[in-house]
C-alpha cells in the first residue's frame, strides 16, 4: 500500500502515533531530507484547549483554529466555538505539498483543514499520485474526500482503538520499510 490512513475518534491518540512513526523511521529508512508534512497539536492555555496550531516536521508553527478569536464575524470559517485560522494555515501547510520528498505526513484530513479548498486539491492529488508514500490521519466521520480517500486502492486503512493503539507503531512503520 502506498498510503496509509488512520482513523479513530477524537483524542484516541492518532498524532501521538504519527509522531511516533516518523520518529522510527527516522532512524531505519526514510532521513528526514526524504520525509516531510505536518502534524495539528493542541494549545492549552491553564489545562483548558483554546485551540490548535499545525506544527511541521521541520519545527514552524502557525493558528490553525483558535476559540472565540474571530474580530470580524463571518470573514472567517468556524467549527463549534474554534475560528478556523485559514491564511496561517495554508501559507504553512501548502509548500510542503510543492517539495520532492518520498514520504508525506498529513495530520489531519479533516473539516477546520478542508475549509481550503487548495489543501484538497494537492491532498486529492498526493494521495492518487504513484511518486510519493502518504501517512495522514482522518476522522472517523468525514465528507466526501475524506471517504474517497478510505476506499482509495492505495490506500490502507486503520482504526486506532483503546486496544491496539500501543502496537500499531512496528506494524505500520514495516508497511513503509519492506
Amino acid at each position: 500500500m502506498k498510503n496509509i490512513v488512520i482513523t479513530g475518534p477524537p483524542g484516541i491518540g492518532k498524532t501521538t502515533l504519527v509522531k511516533k512513526i516518523i520518529n522510527k523511521l527516522s532512524t531505519l529508512q526514510y532521513p528526514q531530507k526524504d520525509v516531510d508534512g505536518f502534524y495539528t497539536e493542541e494549545v492549552r492555555n491553564n489545562n483548558r484547549r483554546i485551540g490548535f496550531d499545525i506544527v511541521t516536521l521541520d519545527g514552524q508553527r502557525a493558528i490553525l483554529a483558535r476559540k472565540g478569536s474571530n474580530e470580524l464575524p463571518g470573514e472567517m470559517p468556524t467549527v463549534g466555538q474554534y475560528v478556523v485560522h485559514l491564511d496561517d494555515f495554508e501559507k504553512l501547510a501548502l509548500p510542503i505539498f510543492e517539495k520532492s520528498k518520498k514520504l508525506l505526513v498529513i495530520d489531519e484530513i479533516g473539516k477546520m483543514e478542508l475549509f481550503s479548498t487548495r489543501f484538497e486539491e494537492r491532498v486529492k492529488k498526493v494521495i492518487e499520485s504513484r511518486d510519493v508514500k502518504v501517512i495522514a490521519t482522518v476522522p472517523i466521520k468525514g465528507g466526501s474526500l475524506v471517504q474517497q480517500i478510505k476506499k482509495n486502492r492505495d490506500t490502507k486503512l486503520i482504526t486506532v482503538n483503546q486496544d491496539n493503539r500501543d502496537c500499531l507503531l512496528d506494524e505500520i512503520v514495516e508497511l513503509f520499510t519492506k
